[in-house]
């Protein structure tokens, strides 16, 4: 029998290193930067004129365009640089989705969907088809293809590698939407970042659909139409949110009514991303907790 005094102290565990990016911590700093930026723009703007409210100059303009760009490099990129097990080619994705949405997306966008010319005058759901089927479904089969035909399968290690990858080609589509809004000189310095950050928002929130689809479909065992109703599901996503945003930047019920309150637009992009962050978090997050549960009882069996 041993004699030796017991001590009372717990023995101390040491922590895992999580060896992935964390996806959503670095994706929610870049949001807030971008909001904080605006919300700066605005006050300075119409509370303390210090920034004239007519300002159409392009360099500053460039500048919170270009903001999504700087904060993915502070946050996103570097903590993935810094991560035991980075992921690969995100620089690629980022540069490919701004080549897919210059060379394809806007093009189309504008001479041959031509969405504002015929669907202001429809209906809320025929605005929400019209938009979703053309603009929407184009712009997350774009992302789609990059993704398939670059890093998928052998890059999609676990759920939230689809969500990342998503993500980075979604701000390549959103800077470059975001310059084309810059260069436009009837575009004030307040409108241009109220619509930056709108696109940004809208872009990386419905851009987490198709990557945690294509996720999916790489990890789990959909059914065969999985990919096609993610698709469909993003592209009426993208029809929702631009009808609801016509609807929520108009102020006033009279017919002839012709203010508008483009914030009202930013706090619906606000709500979106955020909505569906916390939703396609929670989803991933428990699509995990089964697939642990069902390995650690088959290796139990």
């Amino acid at each position: 029998m041993s004699f030796e005094p017991i001590l009372l102290a717990p023995e101390e565990q040491v922590e895992e290193i999580y060896p992935y990016r964390r996806v959503w911590r670095t994706s929610w700093l870049e949001i807030w930067v971008l909001l904080l930026a605006v919300a700066a723009i605005w006050v300075l703007t119409h509370f303390f004129g210090a920034l004239p409210a007519t300002l159409r100059d392009p360099l500053p303009k460039l500048a919170i365009a270009l903001l999504p760009l700087a904060a993915w490099l502070v946050f996103s990129f570097r903590a993935e640089r810094r991560a035991p097990q980075p992921r690969p080619g995100l620089v690629g994705l980022l540069i490919l989705g701004a080549l897919a949405a210059n060379g394809v997306a806007i093009p189309l966008q504008e001479h041959l969907f031509t969405p504002d010319r015929w669907l202001p005058g429809q209906g809320f759901f025929g605005r929400v088809l019209g938009y979703g089927l053309t603009v929407g479904v184009t712009t997350e089969f774009l992302k789609y293809a990059i993704l398939r035909y670059t890093g998928w399968p052998q890059r999609f290690r676990q759920r939230l590698d689809g969500v990342a990858y998503a993500l980075t080609v979604s701000l390549g589509f959103a800077v470059v939407y975001n310059v084309h809004f810059a260069l436009d000189p009837d575009m004030t310095l307040t409108a241009t970042a109220l619509r930056v950050a709108s696109v940004t928002f809208s872009q990386l929130g419905i851009g987490v659909v198709t990557g945690y689809f294509l996720a999916e479909l790489r990890i789990g065992r959909p059914p065969i139409f999985w990919l096609s109703a993610g698709l469909l599901l993003a592209g009426l996503l993208h029809g929702i949110y631009y009808s609801f945003r016509g609807i929520a930047i108009v102020s006033g019920l009279g017919v002839g009514a012709t203010a508008s309150s483009p914030e009202r637009g930013l706090a619906l992009a606000f709500g979106l991303v955020a909505a569906l962050f916390a939703v396609f978090a929670f989803l991933i997050e428990s699509s995990d907790a089964r697939m642990e549960a069902l390995t650690g009882r088959r290796e139990v069996l």
